[in-house]
Formats: C-alpha cells, structure tokens, sequence
C-alpha cells in the first residue's frame, strides 16, 4: 500500500458486515479521490446476477452500493407482467410470483444472447414457470400475459430499474457506466448484455469480467508490484464460479476458470425446502406443494433460516396457519433447524464446488497452498462451513472484508471512477476484450459423439491435451476428424480437417494411448497433432476455424462407423462413472416407494417422472463417457436421491 493512501471506509449510511478478516493481506481497496461535487460526473457500476443485481457509485473517494428508496440494496432480476399489461421488476415482481409464476420471468442471465435453438436455452426452459420461445435472428423470448418480449428487453428493464434508483439517489442524471460480466460469457453475450444497458441511455465505458471487478474492489495490485495469484471463489443465488486470477505488474487477468451455471444459494434452499416438506407430509399427510401460496411462505421462511444460520447455531423456522387439514382445523409448520443439519444437507453441493476449484487449478499447473489471496462473492460465502472448507483447501483463511454480495459492483465503480477522472489512482487494468470461441473445437469420437477440446468461452491463444485409445482389439491405425460446433451430434458439426495415425501398436482395445493437441491462435489458426504415445510418431492438421467469427457451414456427414477414437477412462472418470451406476441403483430401488408416499400428489408425480427421466439420461452420460457431462449428470443423480430419501424417509447410506 502506498504510504498516506487511506483505507476504504463505509460511506454514511451503508455498514459493511462484521467481521474484518482480509486473508492476511492487511490490504482493502485504496483511492484518494476528494469529495464530489454537484457537477462531478458520475459513473454507475452494474452487476446483474443470476438471481439478484445491484448498482454503486464511488462517493467521496469511498465506493457505495446504492440503496432503493426502501433501503434494499440488492434488486431481485425477475420481470413480471401485471394484468393491465405493465411491467413490474424487483420486489414486487417476487411478490407476484407467488400466484402468477407464469408470468414472471426469471434466469435472464442464462439466456441473454444466447440462441434459442442452444443446448443451454433448452436446459433453463426446464428451470423456469413461464414459456420461453424463439424469436427474430433465434433470440429467446419471454411469452408474458400472452405477449412475447425478447430476453434482451426484459434485461434492459432490469437495467433501467438500476439506472432510475441511482438518479433517484444522486439527484442527477446518469449517463456512464462500467458493467460487468461472468467470464465464460461469449462475445455474443457481451454484445448482447451492452445493446441491453445502452437502451437504457448509458454509455457502457467498459465491460469488466466479474472476478477482476471483484480484485479491483479488494484493491488487489496497489502499492504492491510483485506477482500474485488470486483464487476468487463465487458462489451466488443461483450459479458457482472459481476463477483464478494472476496480478503481473498493472495487469490483472485470468488465468483458470471453471463453475456450474446451475449450482447455488437456490440448491441450498431447496435441501431445506425438501426437509420441511417432506416433514410436514409425514406428519400430516398433506403435500404442501400443491398449494402455492403456502409453497411461498416456506420458501421465504427457507431462505430468511438459511441466512440467520450464518451467525446462529440453530434458527426456529415457524409458518404458523399454514394450511388446514380435513377438518378445517388450521396447521402450523414449526421444526427447529440447527446449523449441523444445513451442512448435512448440502454437503455434496459445497463438495462439488470445491472439486470445480480443484480442477481449475490443477489445468493451470497450480495448487491451492500457492494461491496469495482467496476473495469471497456471493451471499453464499457467508455460510460459516464455506469459509471453513476453503480454509482447509487452501490453508489460509479467505477475505471477507467486504460484502460478498456487493463487492462486484464496488469494483465496477471503482474502475468507472478512475476511468473518467484521470488524477485517481491506478487501478489494476483489465486486459483488452479479446474474441472468445463461439463455436467448439473438438473431435468425432466413437458412437458419432463430439468430444470438445476448445469449449465455448475459450479466449485464444488457448490449447487444450486429452489422451484417446483405442476402440478395437488389435486395431494398427487411428482416423480422427477434427470439427467445430455446439451440436453433440458430430456430423451436425462443421468439418475441418481429418487426420489418420498409422503404426499403432496392436493390443487390446484401450490399451494403446494416442495424445491428441489442440491450439488455438488469436488470428483463429486451429493445430490439432496426434501422437503415438509408445513411438512418439505424430501427425499434424493445421487448419482455419471460424468459431470466433463467422456462422459454421458444412458438416462431415457419413454416418459414425468411421471413428475409431474414445476417451481414455483414467481413474477418476471410472470412479465417476462407478458413483453414478451406484446412485441410479439406489434411485432406481427408491422409485417405488415414492410412488406410494406420494400418492395422488401431481407435483410428487412430476418429481417422480423427473427423476426417472435423470436415470436414463445417466445410463446414456455413461455410454458416451465425457468427463464433464459425467460430472454434471452426477450432480444431478445426487440432488434427485437426496430428494427420494426425503420423500420415503430413508437415511443417507
């Protein structure tokens, strides 16, 4: 730190949380910015997440989430339709979605600029009550009280609610902003998200990825120039990211990412949700998810529990007049939740976060006692058993002394602030936007399947090694096709080039390792190499992609006899797949009685078909045998079986 600067300290009226542990780092953000004036101009900083969004301004050299008239500084993203036709955001949009859940749209992150036709788009149409269809140029769009609305208006909304509560607060019109956007987010989303602020009347000075805003909130980088790796862990509402960043003298980039788009604060919910439900079934035999107002109640009390658990050892969660019974008697829901049973309930989703980190780094060559500072975003880091697994990870204690749920935004103001008054310090600078792959890289593998190398989100000059085998006995040669596109389905891809390896040695099927080598250029140059791993004989296909540019075109066709490569089953993806047959056995002995324990129940026979529906997806995970597929199915194997033992009352084996 350099000498003089001074401390960042809460501005009046906004109280950072106890607690002021910083990791020992000793360093919070540092700025000299003097008083503003009435005239100084201001930029906003913009973080929308996945489930809420929130928007600062730096205010006397101090950097401040801006608070709504109600005094609530985190807006709920969700965009509801009234009867009369009139948009209704935040709190109020929550409120409707009690009765009106089809009229609500919800998970805008996941969809903004993404395609309708995508994978990702299909698996948040599951997610969501409302209809989600396909619009001009196949952008998804939102059908509301029988009007369709494209998901980029719905996020300009959003927008608009943050842009009115700052103006409302600062007494003056607002034109500049910072926005900022999760790492893996393409260039069409980015595109996407900046058309949708710029509606609004904002001009977007920069987008920032939101674990660099989150470093330059810490201050990570000033007064210091030696190296740093930085470990941001981000577990919000209703996603989980790890990036690991690397601070090189005024340069902060990132350097590994990995997450689950799907895993979050609303898994956590959901556990104790389950609990209660299942509870109150057992004991009074009523389903309390066929009534959605009582439905509601339970959630709010859920989450108001799973946030007071933070500093309590146990909470009281009491829903009193929750439903009647058959006698018209009315029944109150009240059960004691300690703190223990929280982390029993979640805790394969706090072990799941921790493999994603695990893995991140491990692709970067680093481990996790080489990592300087671990920084905390999300309400969900809060969680006492969080900060203590992260510790025991990484062998230090994370920061925590600024508020996970804010610190994104904090960093984007302060990165406005010093972009429009050029006497404020220097903060860590993001790197330029560089293009990032639009479409997969990968290989035909056996079964017709693509096995992506390069993934969506990849930002060249990248690469990417995985070790094949082979798919027959005695087999002395290898043809591979190397295809760029989003399908599963390999000869739905574009196809770029073919490779064939000859004087493999003849063993057994999956015995023989053949080492396959993807590198991407900036200019989008794809070198994939093959290499016999017993005689080090390799071969090279050099080819130009356009999944950083352009619409894909042809496709290999010929069908899928042709193929002769498969993933190599190392230890770890046997022990995966091991893990998933054992719980599709398990859910597969449950059924059945859930069946019976959920008698006529239309939602308890929705779960039921759903998790059947989860089991053949797995038998089918496992065929193909893609690690990250894999892990994800396994994810969802684990959700549903604790479901069905909630449901039947049968205890974790």
């Amino acid at each position: 730190m350099n000498p003089g600067a001074e401390l960042l300290r809460p501005a009046a009226g906004h109280r950072y949380p106890a607690g002021d542990n910083d990791g020992g780092s000793g360093r919070h953000c540092t700025s000299s910015m003097t008083g503003s004036a009435p005239d100084r101009e201001r930029v906003i900083g913009i973080d929308i997440g996945t489930t809420n969004a929130c928007v600062a301004v730096v205010e006397g050299g101090v950097p401040m989430v801006i608070p709504n008239s109600q005094g609530q500084t985190l807006l709920p993203v969700m965009v509801a339709v009234a009867e009369q036709g009139r948009r209704i955001v935040g709190p109020l949009a929550r409120r409707q979605a009690v009765i009106f859940a089809e009229h609500t749209a919800t998970g805008l992150k996941r969809l903004i600029g993404r395609k309708y036709s995508s994978h990702a788009v299909r698996q948040v149409m599951d997610m969501v009550s409302y209809r989600i269809s396909g619009g001009a140029g196949d952008e998804p769009q939102a059908t509301l009280r029988g009007e369709s609305v494209s998901i980029g208006d719905l996020y300009t909304t959003v927008v608009s609610e943050l842009k009115r509560t700052a103006e409302q607060y600062l007494n003056q019109t607002v034109s500049k902003a910072v926005v900022t956007v999760p790492v893996h987010f393409t260039d069409a989303q980015r595109q996407s998200v900046r058309e949708a602020v710029q509606r609004t009347g904002l001009e977007v000075l920069r987008i920032v990825q939101e674990p660099v805003a989150a470093g330059i909130a810490y201050g990570i980088g000033q007064g210091e120039s030696k190296p740093q790796r930085i470990a941001v862990y981000s577990l919000g509402g209703g996603s989980f990211e790890f990036t690991l960043l690397s601070l090189r003298g005024s340069s902060l980039e990132v350097q590994a990412h990995a997450g689950d788009p799907v895993l979050g604060g609303e898994d956590f919910d959901r556990r104790i949700l389950d609990w209660l439900i299942f509870g109150f079934a057992k004991d009074h035999k009523i389903d309390l998810r066929q009534d959605r107002t009582a439905l509601q109640r339970v959630r709010d009390a859920v989450e108001k529990a799973k946030c007071e658990l933070s500093s309590l050892d146990e909470v009281s969660i009491e829903v009193p007049f929750i439903i009647s019974s058959g006698t018209s008697e009315p029944l109150h829901l009240v059960r004691a939740l300690p703190r223990s049973k929280l982390e029993e309930l979640s805790e394969d989703l706090i072990d799941r976060t921790l493999q994603i980190s695990r893995s991140a780094m491990a692709e970067a060559g680093v481990e996790p006692q080489e990592v300087d500072t671990v920084l905390l975003v999300g309400g969900m880091t809060r969680m006492p058993r969080v900060q203590a697994a992260l510790q025991e990870t990484f062998g230090r204690s994370p920061s925590f002394s600024m508020p996970p749920e804010e610190v994104i935004a904090l960093g984007a103001a302060l990165q406005g602030a010093a972009l429009v008054h050029v006497s404020e310090p220097a903060l860590p600078v993001p790197p330029p936007e560089k293009p990032t792959v639009q479409r997969a890289l990968g290989l035909v593998v056996a079964g017709g399947v693509m096995f992506r190398m390069l993934d969506v989100g990849a930002t060249p000059p990248c690469e990417k090694r995985y070790v094949f085998s082979t798919t027959r006995d005695s087999q002395t040669g290898l043809r591979f096709m190397v295809v760029e596109g989003n399908s599963e389905r390999g000869e739905e891809n574009k196809l770029l080039g073919e490779l064939v390896l000859d004087g493999v040695r003849a063993a057994p099927r999956g015995e023989a390792d053949i080492e396959v080598h993807f590198q991407l250029s900036d200019s989008g140059t794809l070198t994939a190499t093959a290499t016999n791993l017993d005689t080090k004989d390799s071969k090279k296909l050099q080819c130009t992609s356009s999944a950083l540019l352009g619409p894909s075109s042809s496709s290999p066709g010929g069908g899928n006899g042709g193929y002769t490569l498969e993933m190599r089953p190392d230890e770890e993806l046997s022990r995966t797949q091991q893990s998933i047959e054992r719980l599709i056995s398990e859910i597969q002995r449950l059924l059945p009685r859930a069946e019976l324990a959920v008698g006529a129940s239309d939602m308890g026979m929705d779960a039921v078909r759903r998790a059947r529906s989860a089991v053949e997806r797995a038998k089918i995970a496992i065929i193909r045998g893609e690690p990250v597929v894999l892990h994800d199915t396994q994810t969802i194997l684990r959700r549903t079986a604790v479901m069905l033992r909630g449901v039947t009352g049968t205890p974790a084996r």
